[in-house]
């Protein structure tokens, strides 16, 4: 009798939880996929057609996987489990592989703590390189009274660590580019031993030391003429781990980063998210002095990934910049706002989402008084048609 209890018992609360999920899959979704760091997926408008080609069907399946309670923890026991029983295979029967690739799930791993993305040819990608730079051209000529400058960041896509082969993707965009070569600059990664020092071994974005590079080449490129800010420390180990956007999909638990960083003396500045006030633009602070309650993470620590953020130091004798680009500029962005009136940053994938209304440069430009405009630019939103400027 009790462990018939105990089985409708437990049958109930199943369905009690598939409810719940239900529910809020249908009338409370949630907008982001942190253990993904993405948009949440969400029921789509049915339409017959969807039905039909079976697209809507999909797209319900696609939205309970990430709304319904603990789908994103299953999934993060479920890759836990698998990934560290096959990492343990394979360390047994490759051994040691110094400076080698290794295969893993669908990763790259490098002297068995570093995951990386397979590198890319410039094969791959130059017809999206050509459409690109016709698109960035296009607003180069129409509007002449703006500089427009380019960084583009090299990364472990852009070269091969086992030979020393670079893909030369940058110097290709360039050439195809009507800027002057003094408008356009790349942070340059020509080895293994570079890439380690300036990115996480479990993140896709680079760590303090490379961010850091990243704003004063990125200072120097815009010709600011203060001085640039200096750390008011050495690094500063913040004694906590993460296991960042690459180890998501391979398994937490064996795969960690220490997190350090670099404190800074921040300007005065207002903050402004997707249209309404902000206390601050990341938590470094909060981080520094042991308050912040978020575990640590790049996006937690710099700052998130939305569609507007508006930076003002209320310098108005200060030119104002509009940074187009993706996360590679969150840890830019504080640092690079101490020395503009106005930095304002826009994140094509999310601002139509955030905002409620498609991006239009035009108007943007003319609203915030836009004098400078830095396109930061990677491998992965060259050929990304949410990136093409109105697109």
């Amino acid at each position: 009798m009790k462990r018939e209890i105990f089985s409708r018992a437990c049958v109930l609360l199943l369905l009690a939880v598939l409810l719940v999920g239900l529910g809020r899959t249908l009338f409370f979704p949630k907008t982001t996929n942190y253990y993904e760091n993405r948009l949440a997926n969400q029921v789509p408008p049915f339409t017959p057609s969807a039905y039909l080609d079976t697209s809507f069907q999909n797209g319900v399946e696609d939205a309970l996987l990430d709304q319904v309670n603990f789908a994103s923890s299953a999934k993060k026991l479920y890759n836990n489990i698998s990934s560290s029983l096959l990492y343990s295979c394979l360390r047994g029967l490759l051994g040691e592989t110094p400076g080698r690739y290794v295969h893993f799930l669908n990763m790259e791993v490098f002297n068995w703590e570093y995951l990386l993305y397979s590198p890319r040819s410039l094969s791959q990608f130059e017809e999206g390189l050509r459409e690109k730079a016709a698109n960035y051209n296009e607003y180069f000529s129409k509007y002449p009274e703006l500089e427009f400058y380019l960084y583009y960041v090299e990364k472990d896509t852009d070269i091969n660590f086992e030979t020393g082969e670079k893909s030369r993707l940058f110097p290709f965009f360039q050439e195809q580019l009507d800027l002057p070569q003094n408008r356009t600059a790349c942070f340059e990664v020509n080895s293994f031993e570079e890439f380690s020092q300036w990115f996480f071994k479990t993140d896709h974005h680079w760590n303090h030391k490379g961010s850091y590079l990243g704003y004063q080449q990125v200072a120097g490129l815009l010709g600011v003429p203060e001085e640039e800010l200096l750390p008011v420390l050495e690094e500063v180990d913040l004694h906590q781990s993460f296991s960042g956007s690459k180890a998501s999909t391979v398994g937490t638990e064996i795969f960690f980063d220490e997190f350090f960083a670099f404190r800074f003396s921040f300007p005065n500045m207002t903050v402004t998210i997707n249209g309404a006030p902000g206390s601050d633009y990341g938590s470094q602070e909060a981080y520094f002095s042991g308050t912040a309650t978020a575990p640590i993470n790049y996006g937690n620590f710099y700052g998130g990934d939305y569609g507007e953020t508006i930076l003002d130091t209320q310098s108005p004798e200060k030119e104002n910049l509009l940074v187009l680009g993706d996360s590679y500029d969150n840890a830019l962005l504080k640092l690079l706002a101490s020395h503009f009136g106005k930095t304002c940053a826009v994140d094509l994938r999310y601002y139509e989402h955030s905002l409620g209304k498609p991006f239009c440069f035009s108007q943007y430009v003319k609203e915030h008084q836009i004098t400078k405009v830095l396109l930061v630019v990677d491998i992965e939103n060259c050929f990304l048609p949410d990136f093409l400027l109105e697109g």
